[in-house]
């Protein structure tokens, strides 16, 4: 072959060699750019789902007795482990295999889960009903009675408000998502603060008005996006055993970890009162400042982690794991000192001079969302890599805390002792999931490379 032929061969194609250099560059650039713009959304969509809460518990603590704020905070302990199983047993699932699929399979997947979040919502409907009657032959206080069937009529609309954000942020639909927490907000907060200057704002009606704005939003939603989902009846049976091959472990992770966490309130409750309740509720709810950062963050991060193991591999998803806790951290560490020393302050700021004096349990609390943001993407990393089971056996230490150290722990420092016990019980599990991710993500990267 003429050497000249060929230098002028290749110089013809050197225009073209540039011309995709710069298309990938422009690409690069907008798909930076959107992530950017998404992760933003999802902060500030946080922010509002957080604030929400945090001025709910603030409206019914300064309008109510801290007995009715305690039987409030039982009640939402009741919400928050209903929103683990859930979480386990079809979000979970769903953030993974729905990054898999598009179009008409992806419908036809999130309805089989829409379908399977009615029947746990009505098996949790049961189980509160069945609760209720406990109740009524002695076995529990009967100030509980209101709270419970408030949550009986509404807990559909507030599981199903909770899988939508879900469905949301796993196909980074950030602007959805705040659009359904901005109506939720509005809506919840104007029937708290029209009860709350009524004077018949109590822990039960406090649910009325949250399960109203969940049913409002999630019924706009199911209506506008009607699209997005469609049924077919062998695909609900399939879908649903694929689910259960994923989510098992993860539920009974889930199970495991929220027992361990909503027991605390109730354990307050038994050996010290809900005035109690209503101390750590205040306290929780000071911490809760962090959310929107560290929980608007992990929405965007859960959805990237699975991406990043899905398209890069196991050495991609060892770099993305490291850069992304480092920056996390760094992140969440101002916000963490900050609560660290004027928590105390900030309780009687927003709550009132009767939860004075429980600094020393914020400043806690605070050294726990360290804990909390560095084990989040560890354990989000053990999800994308199917690794479920081992996730289960991480949770297991919080339960083993709770039913030794914590049940002593309470019992004698009360709200102090559950901070302590929140502490120990997140800083072990922490600790073990690095150990056990480090040991995993070793081995899949060599048999990347034996494969290679």
């Amino acid at each position: 072959m003429n050497l000249s032929n060929t230098v002028n061969s290749t110089s013809r194609f050197e225009p073209t060699k540039q011309a995709i250099q710069r298309f990938q560059k422009k690409t690069f650039s907008l798909l930076t750019r959107a992530a950017t713009h998404k992760g933003s959304i999802s902060l500030f969509d946080q922010m509002v789902a957080s604030a929400t809460n945090f001025f709910t518990g603030i409206i019914i603590a300064r309008s109510c007795s801290k007995e009715e704020f305690g039987l409030y905070m039982l009640g939402f302990s009741i919400v928050l482990f209903i929103h683990e199983l859930q979480t386990s047993l079809i979000s979970a699932p769903y953030m993974v295999y729905s990054q898999r699929l598009s179009g008409k399979k992806q419908a036809l997947y999130t309805g089989s889960s829409l379908v399977h979040q009615l029947k746990l919502s009505i098996l949790i409907t049961l189980t509160l009903f069945l609760g209720n009657l406990a109740i009524l032959y002695g076995f529990g206080s009967n100030a509980l009675i209101p709270v419970l069937k408030a949550l009986m009529l509404f807990v559909f609309f507030i599981m199903l408000r909770e899988f939508i954000r879900r469905i949301c942020f796993a196909g980074l639909m950030m602007r959805t998502a705040l659009i359904v927490d901005c109506i939720v907000a509005a809506i919840q907060l104007s029937s708290l603060l029209l009860l709350a200057r009524l004077n018949i704002l109590s822990a039960d009606t406090a649910f009325y008005c949250v399960g109203t704005g969940c049913a409002i939003a999630s019924l706009g939603w199911l209506f506008f996006k009607r699209h997005s989902y469609s049924f077919a009846g062998n695909h609900i049976l399939a879908d649903f055993k694929k689910n259960l091959s994923f989510g098992k472990w993860t539920f009974a992770s889930s199970l495991l970890w929220a027992v361990s966490m909503a027991i605390y309130p109730w354990l307050l409750a038994f050996f010290h009162g809900t005035a109690a309740t209503g101390t750590w509720a205040a306290c929780w709810g000071i911490i809760a400042i962090a959310n929107p950062l560290l929980l608007g963050i992990q929405n965007f991060l859960g959805p990237k982690i699975v991406q990043s193991y899905t398209n890069d591999g196991a050495h991609g998803l060892r770099k993305f794991v490291a850069r992304i806790t480092g920056i996390y951290l760094l992140i969440v560490i101002p916000l963490s000192i900050g609560l660290f020393f004027f928590g105390g302050q900030l309780v009687v700021l927003f709550y009132g001079e009767k939860y004075a004096g429980n600094g020393h349990i914020v400043s806690l609390l605070a050294i726990n969302l360290l804990v909390i943001a560095a084990s989040f993407t560890l354990s989000r990393a053990l999800l994308a890599m199917e690794k479920a089971k081992v996730y289960f056996m991480a949770n297991i230490i919080p339960l083993v805390i709770i039913l030794t150290a914590g049940v002593i722990l309470v019992k004698y420092l009360g709200p102090l002792g559950v901070a302590w016990g929140v502490l120990l019980g997140t800083s072990t599990t922490a600790a073990l999931m690095t150990l056990l991710f480090v040991r995993l993500i070793r081995t899949a990267c060599a048999a990347e490379n034996y494969n290679e």
